[in-house]
């Protein structure tokens, strides 16, 4: 391949390496979002549990401990939910994590595969540019040889 086609792939796979790490990046902060969401719910439950308990001492009819026993399981079911939406947020995180990863590798192959040909046409310039000093050399010698 030659090198402008290349620099063309290289350019493609590092745009599409970038697209992937702004993926991951936005399902990391939707983890966040989501655990937040959970750490609230479960401070809520603990509040409003705690709620419960300080009315149960001081006198609650049958009927408020009901709804607030009712309440305290609509948080759990919300709770439970929320978790659910975690594990599966955490999920996408790994996956985009391994898209991100996968393509950082290929994006590297391909700038190393760059690199790998820049160096073998250095090389090839060097013995190219040797070889005509050979010649050179060589020439000036016979001419001198020829002139004594």
């Amino acid at each position: 391949m030659t090198k402008n086609k290349l620099d063309l792939v290289l350019r493609l796979e590092t745009e599409k390496e970038e697209s992937l790490r702004m993926n991951y990046l936005q399902a990391q902060q939707h983890l966040q979002s989501n655990q937040q969401k959970l750490q609230g719910l479960n401070d809520f439950r603990l509040e409003y549990t705690q709620q419960l308990h300080l009315k149960g001492q001081s006198g609650l009819s049958s009927a408020g401990f009901s709804q607030y026993h009712a309440f305290i399981a609509k948080i759990e079911e919300a709770i439970r939910q929320q978790a659910n939406t975690v594990n599966t947020a955490k999920q996408v995180v790994s996956q985009r994590q391994s898209l991100w990863l996968k393509q950082q590798i290929k994006a590297k192959a391909v700038a190393k595969l760059i690199e790998k040909q820049q160096l073998k046409a250095n090389v090839i310039a060097q013995k190219n540019e040797q070889k005509m000093l050979d010649e050179f050399s060589s020439n000036q010698f016979y001419q001198r040889r020829r002139a004594l």
